[in-house]
């Protein structure tokens, strides 16, 4: 006998399909098979891709990975932070399961380093007595015109730092540095600024908006423009020590992690690289180099969480993403938390992998918008606030399983 197969209409099949995932989760949910799940990574990518791992995993569990950073294992617990949808570099949008690491890195990354100011053209910059005008005071950096001394030649495409200091330091305590290529590690040599207009001109520099030379902020404190940061190149690179960056914009200049750090994905297994996804990410711009647009997108694996994201008071409510449920819960608070030393948190103090008792400052990805070089972070002491872009940090940084 010839037995047909049974046709179902719409509505049938979305009942059948319904009754299927009913009895998966109930498999699931039996006696110890969540425990055995958090092990098995392509299972949890299958649900989220289904759009049920939020039936079976809640906000605040973990999921442990290995990561090494090339001398040190570490088991890695990742907190379930957030479910919801995701895009991909494609546009495809789909489900995704946020991941965050509950501890910090084992160490400090910069930002962004101070920047160059001057990036020598062609046929390079002979020894000699150059000079350069700063275009605004601040602080103890007096607006006027600045003159040093070079006694090595600057191959073509070299580079001038320096200044670094400027409104924190008075002039007298000022150097310039060469450098042979923006990729150099090696300084050429390091002189002396004092006051004065000797020698060849090179230019202004201005106070936000690089021109030929670039701007003061930039120089003092690097830049805090995520897309361009030396953090986003080192959480999204396998690649050896001194191979995961390179110059993303005319006055780049390598972070100070670069030769002695291999880049953060290079410590985990395929197996859980595989399952992740690299997914849109926004973040908003500062608002004083005068953008066309208040904010930019990127698509990484790996990245820092925003201000928003972390259940902080956005400056720019909805760029950076929505908040992660498991800080509102976290915080115990019904709105976004503040900023500065007043809105200290117990749960905002985030502990290292290596020191499991010792709270870090902790990089966030967010900009602080009203200048150029500084960037948001998560103070030891259990607040956010911002810091220099130069300055050094550890992370708690994000994945999306999708």
């Amino acid at each position: 006998m010839i037995t047909k197969p049974i046709l179902l209409d719409e509505t049938g099949q979305q009942m059948l399909s319904a009754m299927n995932r009913q009895n998966a989760l109930l498999e699931i949910m039996a006696s110890d098979k969540i425990a055995e799940l958090t092990t098995n990574l392509e299972e949890i990518r299958r649900l989220v891709r289904e759009g049920i791992a939020h039936e079976v995993l809640d906000i605040g569990d973990q999921i442990n990975v290995n990561w090494s950073d090339g001398t040190n294992e570490y088991t890695v617990p990742l907190d379930i932070v957030h479910f919801g949808n995701v895009e991909l570099q494609d546009g495809e949008i789909v489900p995704g399961m946020w991941l965050q690491w509950h501890y910090c890195t084992p160490f400090d990354i910069q930002f962004d380093n101070r920047e160059a100011f001057y990036v020598a053209p062609e046929g390079g910059l002979a020894a000699g007595t150059y000079h350069v005008t700063l275009a605004q005071t601040w602080s103890q950096a007096v607006a006027g015109t600045y003159q040093f001394t070079l006694t090595q030649d600057v191959p073509e495409g070299g580079v001038l730092t320096g200044f670094s200091s400027m409104p924190d330091t008075a002039p007298s305590n000022w150097t310039v540095s060469s450098r042979s290529s923006q990729t150099s590690t090696e300084l050429i040599e390091t002189v002396a600024v004092e006051s004065g207009d000797g020698g060849t001109d090179l230019g202004t520099m201005p106070y936000t908006v690089p021109s030929t030379l670039n701007s003061m902020q930039r120089v003092a404190y690097g830049y805090n423009r995520w897309s361009q940061s030396a953090y986003r190149q080192w959480l999204n690179s396998k690649a050896a020590a001194g191979a995961w960056w390179t110059p993303q914009n005319d006055f780049d200049v390598p972070p100070a992690q670069l030769a002695d750090k291999r880049g953060f994905m290079a410590g985990f297994d395929e197996e859980f690289l595989a399952v992740l996804g690299k997914v849109k990410i926004t973040t908003a711009l500062n608002t004083v180099e005068g953008h066309a647009v208040d904010r930019e997108v990127t698509y990484d694996t790996f990245f820092l969480p925003s201000l928003e994201q972390m259940y902080g008071t956005p400056q720019l409510a909805g760029a950076e993403g929505e908040y992660w449920e498991y800080w509102k819960r976290a915080l115990g608070l019904t709105s976004p938390a503040g900023t500065g030393s007043s809105n200290k948190y117990d749960a905002y103090k985030i502990y290292a992998i290596n020191a499991k008792t010792s709270a870090q400052y902790v990089r966030l990805r967010s900009a602080s918008r009203g200048n150029a070089g500084s960037a948001r972070n998560v103070y030891s002491a259990g607040y956010l606030n911002h810091g220099n872009a130069h300055y050094s940090s550890r992370c708690a940084p994000a994945c999306v399983i999708c």
